[in-house]
């Protein structure tokens, strides 16, 4: 069989239909979005066009009045990536959070994991997440996974979703066999111009 002619374990054999997002009805979770991934050692390869990509989604939320939650990665002091106190731990300039936005500081890669997000989505009274941020295959992947077993409807924006060269594969194509692979049934994967 052709692969890409292959069913969808959710849609196709379970018949689960796809998710939908918006403001209104779902929490924007942004993923590391620090300038680790911009200007360190992590930087990953689609930074130019997924950083504004991620800056409309928050815009779009906030102009609704959606929730919102940042999720920074923190680590020990002196450690080689994300080093605190050093601009790499800080989340982009134009992604900082405002007065009523939820910050989570994670030190693994899911976002659940020792952190109060659960407890905070359940405040929020909604059971659907948008995940955008970095990077694909280690943070974005685990946290789209305990989200789903969670029982929460996962919603993940291509364009606003990022990932660095690893050995072996580019950082885009890492990043699009990580979509696929949680597309096939941990989420849905959208352009971030469908969350509306």
């Amino acid at each position: 069989m052709n692969p890409l002619q292959a069913p969808s374990f959710k849609t196709d054999i379970l018949g689960i239909p796809p998710s939908t997002a918006s403001p209104e009805d779902s929490v924007l979770v942004i993923i590391d979005a620090q300038n680790e991934y911009a200007n360190g050692k992590l930087k990953v390869s689609n930074i130019s066009t997924s950083r504004p990509a991620i800056a409309a989604l928050l815009e779009k939320y906030r102009s609704a009045k959606g929730k919102i939650v940042h999720v920074k990665h923190s680590v020990p002091d002196g450690a080689p990536v994300f080093t605190p106190g050093t601009e790499l731990a800080e989340e982009f300039d134009e992604l900082k959070a405002k007065d009523g936005e939820g910050v989570i500081e994670k030190k693994f890669p899911g976002a659940f994991a020792e952190t109060s997000l659960k407890r905070d989505l359940e405040a929020f009274g909604l059971k659907k997440v948008v995940l955008v941020g970095y990077m694909a295959h280690v943070c974005v992947s685990t946290t789209a996974r305990e989200a789903h077993q969670l029982g929460y409807e996962v919603v993940l924006p291509e364009d606003a979703i990022g990932d660095r060269d690893i050995p072996g594969a580019s950082g885009e194509d890492v990043t699009k066999m990580v979509l696929l692979e949680l597309n096939d049934m941990f989420g849905t994967v959208v352009q971030s111009s469908d969350i509306e």
